[in-house]
């Protein structure tokens, strides 16, 4: 008898509901696309404990008859396609007509829809894609509801994260919609909260107004570019203002959210000065015709082929580069985001040694005339700066190289991890910050966490209220405390409750990314003085020879192995 049996359609419908519903996240994504298709003015979201309990999509488009409306839950049902040739010239966002029907396999669904006009709806009620109730209800629109996700499939539902992770990411890809469809009304209501609402915007920049506030806004560089048959807009962070991750970066085609490596690279490459393990923020909008972007290459529609990728990739690079050029040429009156410097947050250290004589740039390369250099240093150790990231030093046992950095960021994550060493300080006059909602929320959710860490905030107007962090935060004239809020976010975000990150491992996440922002940059000029109070801490650490990320804090040559070196031995 042979092995190869043919699947019942309910275990096939269960495998096919994990191509498109990996999470709650990506089953309101499907539904939100359906709304855009139907041609909704305004789409209200409402979810529960993390979409685990409840995803709620009511919209004001186009609804459907109770014919259509069971034909919907059927598999390969869709308004969208006639034959093979419409998967070539896609102008629709929901053209894989079996989501909702894989949707439904792994739930409980209720659909209540009625079409424009109509005096009388359906209310259709599904269990785990079996239809158990039709009768007629009224309706305007369409409304969705997805309970208990996963309530069948055990193992799947296993995977899912806390609560506050799951709810991150529904906000993630709400935004991801909203910035897609400005023409288009969000509201999302997270366990009946207001957490998002954004009337219709005329234009994606007053989309992003409306999502990041103007301080965002405001330093954005943005360009257009268009060729026959293909347009693009970027807005993108300008020079200087980089994040410690790629979380604040979208790329949109022809309205739809996707990922692209190579576009992504075009961005990087059109960008000159860019610090290793810094990331642009960035918005491109690319508007094609269809037959020119295959997008039925990915089951949640999240990749694209190009037929002429390389012209793609030139005009982007073109977009950004001529932006960035003419922002570089404008100097300071060209725009650019809020705050300063590197966007780690650090004020500069002091740029000159105690005798105020000579720049220790100058001191430490030998450039300084009449200036020995025995007399710049009057202590045991002696510092010479190696470049713009390292010091050698020697107190007669051998040569040490120093990563002033990877050292800072030790003391600073020790600290952290021991808050009876960091001081509490309070803001004069509290700071009202503008997040991204997604990161807003992780933030929020995980308050107590970070009130251990010394950050004290709370909820206020659409914002964050920071009103205190620790001394050693404060005392940074530039730090950007809504970088740094963001940056924690993406570890925040990462929190799997019960099923995975324990508290304190999510702990020591956040505290790494924190010792990140408040250490001193490879480019801060450290005098006499401050280098050696950093290595009197660093000994006094756990593990004074790694950084919290796992690299060398310092690498010393002891006199046997520069010995060996010299072939002495």
């Amino acid at each position: 008898m042979g092995k190869i049996k043919i699947l019942p359609p309910e275990v096939v419908d269960k495998l096919r509901a994990g191509e498109v519903v990996e999470r709650p996240a990506s089953a309101m994504k499907e539904l939100i696309e359906n709304s855009v298709d139907a041609g909704a003015s305004h789409i209200r979201v409402e979810v529960k404990k993390g979409g685990k309990r409840l995803i709620s999509v009511l919209d004001d488009g186009e609804g459907m008859d109770g014919t259509d409306a069971l034909l919907s839950l059927g598999r390969h049902a869709t308004s969208k396609l006639t034959d093979s040739g419409d998967l070539c010239d896609i102008k629709t966002l929901g053209f894989r007509g079996e989501a909702l029907s894989s949707i439904a396999s792994v739930c409980g669904l209720t659909i209540v829809t009625a079409p424009r006009g109509a005096s009388e709806g359906v209310r259709i009620e599904a269990t785990a894609g079996q239809v158990t109730e039709s009768r007629p209800a009224p309706a305007l629109g369409t409304r969705v509801e997805v309970r208990d996700l996963f309530f069948n499939t055990p193992a799947r539902k296993k995977f899912l994260k806390s609560d506050a992770a799951e709810n991150f990411q529904i906000i993630n890809v709400l935004t991801k919609q909203a910035l897609a469809h400005p023409e288009t009304g969000f509201s999302l209501h997270v366990d009946g909260r207001m957490c998002m609402e954004m009337e219709k915007a005329s234009d994606a920049r007053e989309r992003i107004l409306q999502i990041y506030g103007s301080q965002f806004l405001d330093g954005l560089l943005e360009q257009d570019m268009e060729e026959p048959g293909l347009r693009v807009k970027i807005f993108f962070s300008a020079e200087g203002n980089w994040r410690g991750s790629r979380s604040h970066q979208f790329i949109f085609i022809n309205g739809r959210p996707v990922r692209d490596a190579s576009l992504g690279h075009a961005v990087y490459g059109a960008i000159s000065g860019l610090p290793q393990g810094r990331h642009p923020v960035f918005f491109l909008f690319m508007e094609s015709v269809p037959g020119a972007v295959d997008v039925n290459v990915h089951p949640q529609k999240e990749e694209v082929r190009f037929e002429d990728k390389e012209r793609v990739y030139r005009l982007i690079r073109s977009a950004v580069r001529d932006a960035y050029t003419r922002h570089m040429a404008g100097g300071a009156d060209s725009p650019v985001l809020h705050g300063s410097g590197d966007q780690g947050g650090m004020s500069r250290l002091p740029q000159y040694l105690e005798t105020g004589t000579a720049s220790a740039q100058a001191v430490f390369e030998g450039g300084a005339e009449g200036l020995p250099f025995e007399r710049s240093f009057k202590v045991e150790r002696r510092f010479i700066r190696l470049g713009e990231m390292f010091y050698a030093y020697t107190d007669g046992g051998g040569i040490t190289l120093l990563d002033q950095h990877a050292a800072h960021e030790r003391v600073m994550y020790e600290r952290l991890l021991g808050t009876a060493s960091l001081n509490p300080g309070q803001f004069l006059f509290p700071r009202h910050l503008e997040l991204a909602p997604a990161c807003r929320q992780a933030v929020l959710a995980h308050r107590e966490l970070l009130l251990e860490l010394g950050f004290e905030l709370e909820d206020f107007g659409g914002g964050l209220l920071l009103r205190g962090a620790p001394e050693e935060f404060l005392k940074k004239g530039d730090l950007d405390f809504a970088v740094l809020l963001a940056d924690m976010a993406v570890e925040l975000a990462e929190d799997k409750g019960d099923n995975g990150i324990k508290k304190d491992e999510l702990k020591k996440r956040v505290s790494a990314r924190l010792a990140c922002h408040s250490s001193v940059r490879g480019s801060d000029v450290l005098g006499q003085q401050e280098l050696e109070e950093l290595l009197d801490a660093l000994e006094g650490c756990e593990d004074p020879g790694h950084c919290p990320h796992g690299r060398p804090t310092r690498i010393t040559l002891g006199i046997e192995e520069l010995k060996r070196m010299f072939k002495r031995k």
